[in-house]
């Protein structure tokens, strides 16, 4: 009798489990103990059901057969099922495990770094080099660049030495399959630092760990051994450089900055446009002709009536742009350039009108940026643009896109025929993987389904809107998918919608990689490669104010290091919010970048002129200072401009080509304070240079009204802007008077 009901019990208890479809065990795993030192993942079981492995957010630990690598320290790792039942299947959420290290005797703590090393065997002690500290690297590049960076960081003298030689920073390679492409371990002893990797990457990783480390502890390194590779394969940042002019040195800033928080993937939006049409048409006005649009490449291309595709105001050259990529490559970040097509491509239909696409659609008022997208005229033009830079060129004997892996062929927003985008994305998709390139697009085929397939394979996807584009639809299609939700990740400066910069406590204690908009996915699904957060220049044209690339320095970099650390570092953050921005400022901004234009003397800066023109040599100075001159003007023929002060950050005019006094900065926006200085008298100039403000005094009375030349206000009869413009301005200080006809009698800066 007491067996039969043990019997019972049994049959009882089985019952529900035995009755559970695929998504209820998929959602009620349990997880078999791992012991210390284990090599392979103990799978669950449920009855009646097959249950794979989906994936793990740190593959390089628990590879797709289930093979666990050994670690260093203990660690967490997420792992996700695939389970089948009755011909259904199911995709697990997460379950956490954490895989035990050997015990070891307590040493030195984990040094605190941005993004957080993933595992670290404490020693005793600490390294600290010398007056000249010596670096063993085989590989040029890195080592010039880390040369120039530790000198920076110590300010001592730097000696590189033969690879084997004694020294103390030695470069190596590692066999260690487990670490990937950028892992790198860091092994740090009395007698000296080893950095090693499978790739030059992986090593450039590990010596912006070391120099976080040298400036927080005085140049001393404490001893131990780290074990360090990424969650994600893309951390990313989007930087709209077509609806507002960046200059390159800024974007060198960018990469710098990417890198010293291990973020390796800039996606540059080459070309866009103006959105907001119907403001043109609704006051009359033709936005074919008015609306501001950029294409920021040097090209060739040119439409039947002479119309070039390049930008007229701001562009980067071939050359520069084949330089920049190899800039980024030495700095482990990968320069992913778009041209986005079919919609926002008022470039494009400027250069082809007989392009504008002809069919039904929304938004009829911006129809002008709409390319016909089934037209093979215009996928042969589209394919013509895109080969200028996927072709060898004559000048450089190679692609002006070699080294960029992944591009970006664009193909949002498209408010035409569903067919129509479908055909079109499949061409362009298609013709980039021909030339050997790994595409990407933004998701929209939630909101263009139809019958014409799409290639998906090796295909890269950036999930921006759930409306446009769903996740796990993107998944099942086959596509890559990256993580640029809309609601979660996008800036758009100075306007009233998508503002992630101020909710930067809130990404930092809650956003996950793997949560896009309402879907989650499992945070090691194989298919789900990074994360990007995007800065869109919406507020351009007759919205823009005069912002410059500098007023929005804080937000670039203000949201780097948080999303550094949630894309590279583990599930769980180390630190609360305000811990990690104590850190942020220990370890300071990346070496060799000063964005802000501060002068770490904050003296004032006088000379007495002599004859003009003359070199003054000083860095550009940001924000806050006050700039006293006396001067004379001599003449002011019209039409001439006449420069005060010049460097590449920009140019204080006297003289514009109105007559009046202004300034131009490197993003070629041009501001004038609406006043004339007087022809053969002398007087007294100050500047005061503020964030978004910069005011001219002559002779004590302020004078004039700030007026934006660059981009017109449709408030102000589609004339310049002379209500809320931000005219922030870095005072240019290489050459005084380049151009200048009259007299400058003193000069005084003093940064306050």
């Amino acid at each position: 009798m007491k067996k039969k009901t043990l019997l019972m019990l049994a049959a009882c208890a089985a019952a529900p489990l035995m009755g559970q479809d695929a998504r209820q065990i998929a959602d009620s795993l349990t997880i078999p103990q791992i012991e210390a030192g284990a090599r392979q993942l103990p799978m669950p079981h449920a009855p009646g059901a097959t249950i794979q492995l989906l994936g793990a957010d740190y593959e390089q630990i628990i590879d797709s057969k289930g093979k666990i690598a050994p670690v260093l320290a203990d660690t967490p790792v997420n792992v996700s099922f695939k389970v089948t039942k009755d011909g259904k299947e199911a995709v697990s959420k997460d379950y956490e495990i954490m895989l035990k290290a050997p015990a070891a005797d307590q040493g030195n703590p984990k040094p605190r770094v941005i993004p957080e090393i993933l595992q670290w065997k404490g020693g005793q002690g600490a390294y600290k080099p010398g007056d000249t500290v010596t670096i063993a690297c085989s590989d040029k590049k890195l080592a010039e660049t880390f040369v120039a960076d530790l000198a920076d960081i110590l300010g001592c003298k730097v000696k590189i030495v033969a690879p084997g030689q004694k020294a103390d920073i030695s470069f190596g390679t590692t066999k260690e399959s487990n670490i990937g492409e950028e892992g790198y371990t860091l092994d740090v002893t009395p007698k000296g630092v080893t950095i090693a990797a499978a790739t030059p990457t992986g090593q450039y990783w590990g010596t912006r760990t070391l120099l976080q480390m040298l400036r927080q502890n005085n140049g001393s390194i404490p001893c131990g051994t780290a074990v360090d590779f990424p969650r994600y394969q893309v951390r990313g940042f989007m930087l709209d450089v077509a609806r507002t002019p960046y200059p390159l040195s800024y974007i060198k800033d960018v990469i710098r900055t990417m890198s010293w928080y291990k973020m390796n993937d800039l996606h540059l939006v080459i070309n866009n446009n103006y959105i907001f049409h119907e403001q043109y048409v609704d006051k009359g006005r033709d936005p074919f002709k008015e609306s501001y649009t950029a294409f920021r490449l040097e090209s060739d291309m040119k439409g039947p009536d002479g119309t070039p595709l390049t930008a007229k105001d701001l562009f980067y050259t071939k050359k520069e742009f084949v330089d920049l990529i190899n800039y980024a490559k030495s700095r482990g970040v990968n320069i992913v350039p778009e041209f986005d097509t079919p919609g926002h491509a008022l470039s494009f239909t400027r250069l082809r009108p007989d392009l504008i696409y002809k069919g039904p659609m929304n938004h009829d008022k911006r129809r002008c940026e709409m390319l016909d997208a089934a037209n093979p005229e215009t996928i042969k033009l589209v394919s013509q643009v895109f080969d200028e830079y996927l072709l060898k060129d004559p000048k450089f004997g190679r692609p002006v896109f070699e080294g960029c892996d992944v591009i970006h062929v664009g193909a949002d927003e498209f408010y035409g025929d569903k067919e129509d985008y479908r055909h079109f994305a499949d061409a362009v998709l298609k013709h980039a993987l021909k030339r050997g390139h790994t595409p990407r697009i933004w998701g929209s085929l939630s909101t263009k389904p139809g019958k014409t397939p799409v290639v998906s394979k090796g295909v890269q996807m950036n999930l921006w809107n759930t409306g446009w584009m769903k996740a796990q639809e993107a998944v099942d299609l086959g596509y890559d998918v990256i993580n640029t939700n809309d609601g979660a990740l996008y800036v758009v400066p100075y306007a009233g919608y998508y503002r992630m910069d101020k909710n930067h406590k809130g990404l930092y204690n809650n956003w996950i990689p793997n949560r896009i908009g309402n879907e989650t996915l499992p945070s090691g699904h194989p298919q789900l490669i990074g994360a990007s957060f995007a800065i869109w220049n919406d507020e351009t044209d007759i919205k823009h104010s005069g912002y410059a690339p500098y007023d929005i320095w804080g937000i670039v970099s203000d949201s780097m290091d948080i999303l550094g650390q949630k894309m590279w570092g583990k599930a769980k953050a180390p630190d609360t919010f305000e811990q990690h921005r104590e850190l942020v400022a220990a370890i300071g901004d990346a070496p060799r970048t000063n964005p802000l234009h501060k002068w770490k003397d904050a003296k004032p800066f006088t000379v007495t002129p002599g004859k003009l023109p003359q070199q003054l040599n000083q860095p550009a100075l940001g924000p806050n200072y006050h700039l006293t001159m006396e001067v004379e003007l001599a003449a002011a023929p019209e039409g001439k401009e006449q420069v005060l002060l010049s460097a590449p950050e920009g140019e204080l005019l006297a003289v514009m080509k109105d007559g009046t006094i202004g300034f131009r900065r490197d993003d070629t926006l041009e501001f004038s304070f609406g006043t004339k200085l007087p022809v053969g008298k002398k007087v007294k100039i100050e500047l005061i240079g503020e964030p978004e403000n910069t005011r001219l005094l002559i002779d004590g009375k302020s004078e004039g009204t700030m007026t934006l030349k660059s981009f017109r206000n449709p408030d102000e009869n589609f004339g310049p802007r002379t209500k809320g413009v931000r005219s922030t301005f870095v005072l240019p200080l290489q050459t005084l008077a380049p151009s200048f006809n009259g007299k400058v009698f003193s000069f005084n800066v003093n940064p306050s």
